[in-house]
């Protein structure tokens, strides 16, 4: 139904149902003014009355959008029924303005606006300031004013020093007064910086002026810079960048989007102030290839910023050639190809080629110069079976370029050039011959050594040389023993060595017998007696034929790896070791010496001394004791009675060993000679090159021994002044 002309009560009836409709007006104000003419200090009252609307309506005031509320004697507001009063007392300029009544109601609302104005001189609704405003900018001097009637207002510019020196600033091109009365000065310059003076009057009362300061401030700005500049590898850049712009200005460097934090390696920057601004300087010292981009400068103040750009380029030498490759690999030669390296900045003057043998010793280095041309070349005189590394680098103006990534191959193997060296040949026992040697010369391999063989044929036998083959180790010596031999013959040795591509030459043929009697079996040991300080054992010899046992050697062992050794004559069948420490652990073994060397040690025997061990940094108590007893009275009494001992023993020894001589003289020199060690076959293979290279001459030569009919040319080399072991 339309807003409210009227309202109707009915009753509807329907299927017995009563419904009661009501129709509601929305409210209508009265339109109301206030009076003209209005001055100052005066009150004024009007009303604001419905001419239509439903009850209940609620009224209210409004002031130029804000609600206005009583508050004491200044304004007050009356409702009542169906209309309100707004009274306001001693009116000012701050009253002027519009005001609304609303009413409102269930069925909707309803308002009015008039407008009070005073009349009422220039008065200032918002105070001029100084402005500050940067260059290039706009600026803003505002001058909010109030007054009725409408006050205008008058900006004026002092270009003098007096006070009538003003000039009136109108609406130009970059000048612009605005109806609130604000000026707005568009692309500030230096000559716009001023003092500026806004007046008002409206013809009410008295004009208003104020005063105030424009300040224009400078921003940064980059008057010269090199767009692009360049340095040769290794010396110095130079780049600048001249600043004009308000103190204080900071710069800082970038370098393609990274700031450069000082210090910084190689990097060096410094501020030189002049009338206008600042010149600020980067110098990079030994450039380098990485160093090539674009650098920022970048300048701020408080007024703002400005950035620019230096492109460095660095002239440098040549990059590496590209995908070197070995090809064609051969015994003593290779080729090798590569292509063009790419980012060349000036044209390439040669290549250079670099190769050298990689060995445990430095390899000598070989360099061959090549055209600009040139994209493969010929390595020669190489050494066969050997690792060579290959480089590869470009010159131009500047310089020599880094090298490529190094390329290694191998040549192929040639046979070995040399036979092996120091190559000697003993007599093991009357089956066996030990035959040691050291490698060719290293440069005479002609690749990787795998091994020898070992050749062998009885002296003067029109047969051909039996082989044995011999895996290379690590060694400097090389060992191997002939097996299964015929005794007292005279054999004929060579070794030759051999690698992947065939047998080198063989060494010169050595000429040896085998023994015609062997050394004697490892004796069977037993422990007799243990105590805390000493262990006696006790051994039976083994059968043998060949000789008799002329002497024994004990070795024993202790937990911290200390060994010792004693001799004894070859009838003893015990020994007492006397001197060892309580309650440790000790290891022994007998082997047995005949005139042709020394037999096998028997498997070692574990004995514990009886007793506690001794803690380690354990001290006993000391009592004291007479002094008879102490060290400074024993010590020289004991020293005394040793010397006049040792003067009749050793008198004594030198007269029986003078009686021993005479009669032993013959004997002893072929025992002597005959004596050669004795590996036992049990304990190496045929392949084997772990043999007993030790001689011994022992110190007491029981009598007995005879003649053995064994060829002075067998023997070799005797070890004199070493253990039994």
């Amino acid at each position: 139904m339309a807003a409210g002309l009227f309202y109707f009560v009915g009753i509807i009836m329907l299927d017995s149902c009563v419904f009661l409709s009501v129709s509601m007006e929305s409210p209508k104000i009265q339109p109301f003014a206030f009076p003209t003419q209005v001055e100052l200090g005066t009150q004024i009252s009007v009303y604001c009355g419905l001419s239509k609307g439903t009850s209940p309506v609620h009224l209210t005031w409004m002031k130029n959008g804000n609600e206005v509320i009583s508050s004491g004697n200044k304004i007050r507001v009356l409702t009542i029924g169906g209309y309100t009063l707004l009274e306001i007392q001693m009116l000012n300029a701050s009253d002027i303005g519009n005001y609304t009544c609303v009413a409102r109601n269930i069925a909707g609302n309803d308002s009015y606006t008039s407008e009070l104005l005073v009349q009422a001189p220039p008065f200032w609704k918002e105070q001029p300031k100084d402005t500050e405003a940067v260059h290039g900018q706009s600026a803003s001097l505002h001058c909010g004013i109030g007054g009725y009637p409408r006050p205008k207002i008058t900006w004026k510019k002092a270009y003098g020093t007096q006070s009538k020196d003003f000039l009136v600033v109108h609406n130009e091109y970059k000048k612009t007064i605005l109806e609130n009365g604000t000026l707005v000065i568009d692309s500030l310059k230096e000559a716009d910086e001023g003092v500026y003076t806004c007046e008002a009057e409206n013809g009410v009362g008295e004009g208003i002026q104020a005063t105030v300061r424009l300040s224009v401030h400078a921003p940064p700005t980059v008057t010269s810079v090199k767009r692009r500049t360049s340095a040769k590898r290794g010396e110095t850049a130079v780049i600048e960048c001249e600043i004009t712009g308000e103190q204080p200005l900071l710069v800082s460097w970038e370098k393609d989007g990274t700031k450069l934090t000082m210090p910084f390696t190689r990097f060096e920057t410094y501020e030189e102030a002049n009338g206008k601004g600042v010149k600020a300087t980067l110098l990079i010292s030994n450039v380098q290839r990485r160093d090539q981009g674009n650098y920022l400068c970048s300048v701020q103040n408080d007024y703002g910023s400005v950035k620019d750009v230096t492109a460095l380029t660095v002239q440098e030498p040549p990059e590496s050639p590209s995908d070197v490759k070995v090809i064609s690999v051969n015994s003593r030669s290779a080729q090798v190809i590569w292509g063009a390296p790419s980012g060349i900045s000036t044209s390439i003057k040669q290549f250079v080629i670099m190769f050298w043998k990689n060995s445990k010793v430095s390899g000598k280095l070989h360099q061959v110069s090549l055209t600009s041309t040139e994209t493969s070349t010929l390595l020669r005189d190489l050494q066969p079976g050997n690792e060579y590394t290959v480089q590869l680098l470009a010159e131009n103006d500047v310089g020599r370029g880094d090298p490529s990534d190094p390329v290694t191959f191998e040549t192929k193997e040639e046979e070995p050039e040399a036979p092996p060296v120091d190559v000697e040949v003993e007599a093991a026992d009357s089956h066996t011959l030990q035959i040691s040697w050291k490698p060719p010369p290293t440069d005479t391999w002609n690749g990787q050594l795998k091994g020898y063989h070992v050749g062998y044929k009885v002296e003067g036998s029109a047969s051909q040389l039996a082989y044995e083959t011999v895996i290379k180790t690590n060694l400097r010596e090389e060992k191997t023993l002939l097996r299964n031999l015929r005794p007292s013959t005279r054999y004929s040795v060579a070794v030759n060595a051999f690698n992947s591509a065939g047998d080198g030459p063989a060494s010169e043929e050595i000429v040896t017998s085998t023994l015609n009697g062997d050394p004697p079996q490892s004796p069977e040991v037993k422990v007799k007696n243990v105590s805390q300080t000493s262990v006696t054992i006790m051994w039976s010899p083994r059968v043998n034929s060949d000789a008799s046992v002329e002497q024994y050697v004990l070795e024993y062992v202790d937990t911290d790896q200390n060994k010792q050794e004693f001799h004894a004559p070859g009838s003893h069948k015990e020994y007492c070791i006397e001197g060892l420490e309580s309650g440790q652990r000790y290891s022994i073994r007998v082997a047995a010496y005949n005139m042709f060397g020394r037999g096998d040690f028997s498997p070692s025997l574990v004995v514990i001394t009886e007793g506690n061990a001794r803690v380690p940094g354990y001290e006993p108590i000391v009592h004291e004791t007479p002094f008879y007893f102490r060290l400074y009275f024993v010590i020289p009494v004991v020293a005394s009675v040793t010397v006049i001992l040792c003067v009749i023993v050793v008198a004594w020894a030198c007269l029986k060993r003078a009686h021993y001589i005479e009669g032993r003289k013959a004997q002893l020199y072929v025992s002597y000679q005959q004596r050669l060690t004795y590996v036992p076959p049990s304990e190496i293979s045929r392949d084997s090159r772990a043999v007993d290279a030790a001689y011994d001459i022992p110190w007491d030569v029981p009598n007995g021994g005879g003649s053995m009919g064994r060829d002075r040319s067998s023997y070799v080399k005797l070890k004199q002044g070493q253990n039994y072991v």
